[in-house]
């Protein structure tokens, strides 16, 4: 009997000093804020969440929506959430009160900046165009700024695109209305500025098309998170990527789980949303080297163009303050071949 008891009490003893994996182990929490409410084009993240690949990873995650792209970095950098989907140019133009983001891997490797008119109607699908655009932005965003520099990367005059502050909820109306020509939309607006002009064309000047070679949306975490759970964070961004691979692979059943999980969106834009964004998610570089996958210069270059070309508060960010390599799956999430 004492013998007996000796060995159980050896194997418990084996057990307590080995660490247990799999669906055994803790799961980190982990708060993910998107960086508006949830629409079709977030879909890829609740894909992820819906398919169990969080789960594999040891992650229970919560999916967050937020008020807007500033709304997303105030959470991340207060700890309401651990990571975030972060646009680079609204963090490099938060300059120092960013500080503690760090991007990790790409998920909008080209920005989706558009200006969106209408046909017939302004019908912009040239840069020489924007000269004299009666323009529905915001005052108070840096999107305009952007337009002005990508002007003048094109040989044109900026002070000649007529900015119109109008709220964001009342662009496409608007537009819509023709009491403005063009409006400051992300690519994925087309499936909405459709419904709102019946018989019109919504036509995007995509800036990336012309010379704006910009990341964009990407995973971002805070500091300290990074620092003590780089394991989660491989994780995460490893089953996140394997999201964005499964809803461009599987469009229809893709829409279905992002209804699922979100009642209210429209089941035929959610569908839109997602064939649109493949062309911001997918370039070259994502094909050869996997979802995500980030070019330290062409970070480097987005950080510049924000720097010389936006108003930036409290003091610049630069790309090697912001970038950490080391993220990305060793095995690329490539695109499937269609």
């Amino acid at each position: 009997m004492l013998k007996k008891l000796a060995g159980v009490a050896a194997t418990l003893s084996c057990l307590a000093a080995t660490p247990f994996t799999g669906a055994a182990a803790a799961e980190t929490n982990v708060k993910f804020m998107l960086d508006f409410i949830s629409l079709g084009r977030h879909t890829p993240w609740y894909v992820a969440l819906e398919k169990g690949y969080f789960k594999e990873e040891g992650l229970n995650v919560e999916i967050m929506p937020s008020k807007g792209t500033a709304d997303a970095i105030r959470g991340v950098v207060t700890g309401i959430a651990q990571m975030g989907l972060i646009d680079v140019p609204s963090l490099v133009a938060a300059g120092k009160a960013g500080s503690d983001v760090k991007i990790v891997a790409g998920a909008y490797v080209e920005a989706p900046y558009c200006v969106y008119t209408l046909n017939p109607g302004a019908n912009v699908i040239k840069p020489v165009q924007l000269e004299g655009l009666k323009f529905g932005s915001s005052s108070a965003s840096f999107i305009p700024q952007i337009w002005r520099a990508f002007m003048h990367m094109n040989g044109l005059d900026g002070s000649k695109l007529e900015i119109v502050n109008v709220d964001a909820a009342a662009r496409i109306p608007m537009l819509a209305a023709g009491q403005v020509e063009g409006v400051d939309q992300f690519l994925m607006a087309a499936p909405a500025i459709r419904r709102a002009a019946p018989g019109k064309q919504p036509v995007c000047l995509f800036a990336a098309d012309y010379g704006l070679d910009l990341y964009s949306n990407s995973i971002g975490v805070k500091k300290s998170f990074l620092d003590e759970n780089p394991e989660a964070v491989r994780g995460f961004v490893r089953a996140a990527l394997r999201g964005w691979q499964y809803t461009l692979a599987h469009r229809d059943e893709a829409t279905a789980i992002m209804v699922k999980s979100v009642p209210a969106l429209d089941r035929g834009i959610v569908r839109e949303e997602i064939d649109l964004l493949e062309r911001i998610a997918v370039n070259t570089d994502v094909k050869v080297n996997g979802f995500g996958h980030i070019l330290p210069e062409k970070m480097a270059k987005t950080f510049d163009f924000i720097n010389s070309n936006v108003q930036v508060n409290g003091g610049k960010l630069e790309a090697n303050q912001t970038y950490v390599p080391g993220f990305m799956p060793k095995t690329p999430i490539l695109p499937e071949q269609k």
